[in-house]
Parts: structure tokens; C-alpha cells; sequence
């Protein structure tokens, strides 16, 4: 399972919950997620993106400040989704709470999605295809997160909730 697969059920089970007004659940699941994507996008801003940035010259859609925009933006939407979520108890119309989330989170995984397309179309296979087999060894050796470790971090929030 690759890393973006696993971010998108982790997402997905932190929306379950709070569909189940679990919210407690919700809010451990989201930051868990949060932890996981930061590490994740960490990863890309300070080993993939400076490479691609030097040996690539992409612009456009392809253009390495997109990628940046992307993480600045998605990480804000997180830490929207986190203060939300913490104050959903207090709010008069709970039901109504939930949906406006629900509704912000859909569009936030619209820009999840069109950024994920992004790194298919240019950051992957650009890199691929300019990396040497050197190279990329010494690049996966530094990777903070595998999707394993992001599975081990799940399995035990399971057991927590």
C-alpha cells in the first residue's frame, strides 16, 4: 500500500466517525492523519521537490511552487477541520455542524485530489525518469514514513478508541 492510498483511508475513517458522531474518535483519527500527511509532505518539500526544482524545470501545472501551495493549503484545511471539530460539541445545531465539515472536508479532498494528479503527472515520473538508480536508493534511505509504519500508527489508534 503506498503512502497516498493510506492517507486517503485514513481520511476516510476519520470521516466514519464523525458521521457517527464519534467525535472523539473523529478528532484522534484527524490528527493521527494530520501527523501522517505532514511527514508525508515533509518528505516531498525537503528531499523531492528541491531535486525536481534543480534538475527538472517544470512549469506550468508541473511548476514545483504548486506542490507548495498545495501542502500550505492542505495543511491549513486540516488545522480548520481539527479547531471545528473540537468545538462541534458546543454547537447548538450538531447535526448541522457535521454537514458544514463534511462539506468543507469534500472540497478539501477535491484539492487532495487534483494535487495527488499533479505529482502522477509531473513530480513522479519526472523524477524517475532524471534519477539514477544511485540516486534513488539514497533518496528512499532518507524517506521518514513508510506506509508500514503509517499502518502500525493506525492499528494502535484502533486499539486506543
Amino acid at each position: 500500500m503506498n503512502v497516498h492510498t493510506l492517507v486517503d483511508e485514513m481520511f476516510f475513517d476519520h470521516q466514519r466517525a464523525l458521521l457517527h458522531f464519534e467525535f472523539d474518535k473523529a478528532l484522534k483519527l484527524l490528527e493521527m492523519y494530520q501527523a501522517t500527511l505532514v511527514r508525508h509532505m515533509q518528505d516531498e518539500e525537503l528531499i523531492l521537490l528541491p531535486i525536481y526544482a534543480d534538475r527538472a524545470q517544470q512549469s506550468g501545472a508541473g511548476a514545483p511552487k504548486l506542490f507548495f501551495d498545495d501542502h500550505e493549503k492542505m495543511s491549513s484545511f486540516v488545522k480548520l477541520f481539527l479547531e471545528r471539530i473540537v468545538e462541534i460539541k458546543d454547537q447548538p445545531d450538531i447535526d448541522k455542524a457535521v454537514l458544514q465539515i463534511l462539506d468543507r472536508e469534500a472540497f478539501y479532498l477535491r484539492l487532495c485530489s487534483h494535487h495527488d494528479k499533479r505529482e502522477a503527472d509531473f513530480l513522479y515520473p519526472i523524477l524517475e525518469e532524471i534519477l539514477t538508480d544511485a540516486e534513488k536508493r539514497d533518496i528512499m534511505s532518507h524517506i521518514d514514513l513508510s506506509p508500514e509504519a503509517a499502518s502500525i500508527q493506525i492499528r494502535n489508534a484502533d486499539d486506543q478508541c
